[in-house]
């Protein structure tokens, strides 16, 4: 069962990254398909600063991961920095094993380097594939959601939509997605 799920705010992070998959899991609640989940950003920094400079006022800094159940890692050109930065790999590598996590485009980069990504397929934004090689089993081109076991992986900013109701329909059915893509009048995605 997922009822708490996380998603990580770093400076540099495209915005859609987040927001994409954030406004289909926080319709769960709100729309009566699962009234226990909640949906908390958690970030670096009090204050970050996307990529456009727009400011996000997480809930939290470096809040203990251990309580929720699902981790979601937006990607931007701030993954690059964080994957240099020791205090957030550290954080990401503390995720627990048998919980599922999922990143969109060049998150996954982060999750690669903090581990999450070994023997697993994954894909990335299509700029970032070459860089993605190290950290997993094999690169996956032509997919817009790579599931490998508890991680998924989304390919470019747009899949961020994508990404959200693929882990609707995982978690909470094909009924609760087709509920919350038609109040998001979202018709692009197709499970098939």
């Amino acid at each position: 069962m997922i009822a708490r799920i996380a998603f990580l705010a770093f400076p540099g992070l495209t915005l859609l990254d987040l927001v994409g998959v954030y406004d289909a899991l926080r319709r769960i609640a709100a729309m009566g398909i699962d009234p226990d989940v909640s949906v908390r950003i958690i970030g670096t920094k009090a204050t970050i600063l996307d990529d456009t400079g727009v400011a996000i006022l997480p809930d939290a800094v470096y809040e203990d991961l251990r309580p929720y159940d699902l981790l979601i890692v937006p990607g931007g050109s701030g993954t690059r920095a964080m994957m240099a930065d020791a205090q957030c790999l550290e954080y990401l590598k503390g995720w627990k094993g048998g919980s599922p996590i999922a990143s969109v485009c060049t998150g996954a980069l982060l999750l690669g380097a903090a581990g999450h990504l070994k023997g697993k397929r994954a894909t990335t934004h299509h700029l970032a594939l070459d860089a993605l090689k190290p950290y997993c089993k094999e690169v996956v081109s032509d997919q817009r959601i790579v599931e490998d076991g508890l991680v998924t992986t989304a390919a470019g900013v747009t899949s961020s939509l994508d990404l959200g109701l693929y882990i609707v329909e995982r978690w909470w059915g094909v009924q609760a997605r087709e509920r919350i893509a038609d109040v998001m009048a979202y018709r692009g995605y197709d499970p098939t």
